[in-house]
C-alpha cells in the first residue's frame, strides 16, 4: 500500500485549488497570493491537515513489530513483557520464535539463557508417545512428569557453589550441610513453555562414573544402573 503524506505546502495548494472562481476569492488570476489574509488562513488550515495526515502515516509502521517506534509500551503489554522468566525478553523475538515443547526446543531455550540441560524419560513416561503399560495404580491420578538434568559445569548461568552431600558417619562438626543448588531461575523459565499437565523435576546431571571390578570388567554407572562398556 502506498501512503501519501503531503507537506503543509502541498495541503495549502490543494485547499486553494478548491476555492470558487472569481475576484472575491482572488482566483480570477493566480491568487490568493502569499501575504494576503485569504492565503494565510488556508496556509494555517494546511498546517493542521498536514500534521494530522503525518500522524496517520506514522501509525502505519506501528502495526508491525519490526518497525514500531512509538508504541513500544503497547507491544510489551500485549505480550506480557517485561517478564524475568520469559525466555523472550523482546516482543519481536517472541513473535518470530519457532518450536514447541519438545526436549530439543526446551534445551534450546534453556541454552539461550545459559543453562545446559537434557530431558530424561520418567518411569511412567511423561513424554508423548512414551507411555508404558502397568505404570499406573488404580485410583491414582498424577500428572505427567518431566525430568530435566542440569549440567552445572556447562551452564554459564550457574554462579553458585556446591557442597558435598553428607554421608552417614562422615559428618564433621562445623561443616555446613548441602541444600542443593537453587534452580528457581531455570524452573521459572521452563514454566513459561512447558505444557500445563507436566510436573517438572530438576536434577543435577552427574556424568557416568567408570568402575573396574575385581574381574577386570570396565563398567559405567548412570542413574543407579550399571552398563558394561
Amino acid at each position: 500500500m502506498t501512503l501519501i503524506c503531503p507537506s503543509p505546502e502541498e495541503m495549502t495548494g490543494q485547499a486553494l485549488a478548491l476555492l470558487p472562481r472569481g475576484r472575491a476569492w482572488s482566483t480570477h488570476e493566480v491568487g490568493p497570493r502569499p501575504g494576503t489574509v485569504l492565503f494565510g488562513f488556508w496556509r494555517s488550515v494546511g498546517e493542521i491537515f498536514a500534521f494530522l495526515t503525518g500522524r496517520l502515516c506514522a501509525l502505519h509502521p506501528e502495526f508491525f513489530c519490526d518497525s514500531h517506534v512509538e508504541t513500544r509500551d503497547l507491544w510489551l503489554a500485549e505480550y506480557g513483557l517485561p517478564d524475568e522468566c520469559d525466555p523472550f525478553g523482546d516482543p519481536c523475538a517472541k513473535i518470530r520464535a519457532q518450536g514447541g515443547a519438545r526436549c530439543e526446543d526446551i534445551a534450546e531455550l534453556a541454552a539461550a539463557a545459559g543453562w545446559s540441560i537434557r530431558c530424561i524419560e520418567d518411569v511412567c513416561a511423561s513424554l508423548p508417545g512414551a507411555g508404558s503399560a502397568g505404570c499406573f495404580m488404580p485410583g491414582s491420578a498424577t500428572a505427567g512428569r518431566l525430568i530435566v538434568e542440569v549440567d552445572l559445569d556447562a551452564s554459564p548461568a550457574w554462579t553458585g557453589t556446591l557442597q558435598t552431600q553428607p554421608q552417614a558417619g562422615a559428618i564433621l562438626a562445623g561443616v555446613p550441610l548441602s541444600c542443593g543448588p537453587d534452580f528457581s531461575r531455570l524452573t521459572c523459565l521452563l514454566d513459561r513453555v512447558l505444557h500445563a499437565h507436566l510436573a517438572l523435576e530438576v536434577r543435577i546431571y552427574e556424568p557416568p562414573r567408570p568402575i573396574v571390578t575385581e574381574a577386570g570388567e570396565f563398567l559405567v554407572t548412570e542413574h543407579d544402573e550399571i552398563f558394561i562398556a
